[in-house]
């Protein structure tokens, strides 16, 4: 028999095509790597999905693959009440997320759940905008690779959270 998992995480970003599905899956690699991914379930959607279904963006696989981190499985989906339910730990990349949910009418027992990923930076990394992790759709390769890497930090800073060191 499987155990269920004791947290769940949602990632939440606008389109679920960049940000969030790279959080999702580095989480994903991370929890596998420390062996604690029976424990942690974790999902990314989007507050503004204007393409369900869509693969992340090309230069997410494209960096994912190069660091050996799989997006399998990994479509743009909307973010809907049963997924905030669900989830113990909902993070998102910017303010924009946190009022995107308001505005859909998401009751506060679930906007109470809701941080900055970036919240979870080490204090030696370059603290931007309060902490947002900057959508790099229209970003170069630099850009991307950027938000790759303070994407990476944060969720290793959550990560240390969820196993309590």
């Amino acid at each position: 028999m499987f155990a269920r998992p004791s947290r769940r995480v949602l990632f939440l970003c606008t389109a679920n095509v960049c940000r969030s599905p790279l959080a999702e899956a580095l989480l994903r690699h991370r929890l596998r790597e420390c062996g604690m991914h029976r424990h942690v379930a974790v999902a990314s959607a989007g507050t503004r999905v204007g393409q369900p279904g869509r693969r992340p963006d090309p230069r997410t696989l494209q960096l994912c693959a190069q660091a050996g981190v799989s997006l399998r499985g990994i479509r743009a989906r909307a973010v809907n009440l049963k997924l905030l339910e669900r989830s113990d730990t909902i993070l998102v990349m910017e303010q924009q997320h946190l009022d995107d949910l308001a505005g859909q009418k998401v009751p506060d027992r679930l906007l109470d759940r809701v941080q900055l990923l970036g919240g979870y930076l080490p204090p030696a990394y370059p603290a931007e905008a309060g902490n947002a992790i900057p959508d790099p759709y229209f970003a170069d390769g630099e850009g991307f690779r950027a938000v790759y890497a303070r994407i990476d930090a944060a969720v290793l800073g959550l990560l240390q959270d969820i196993a309590g060191f």
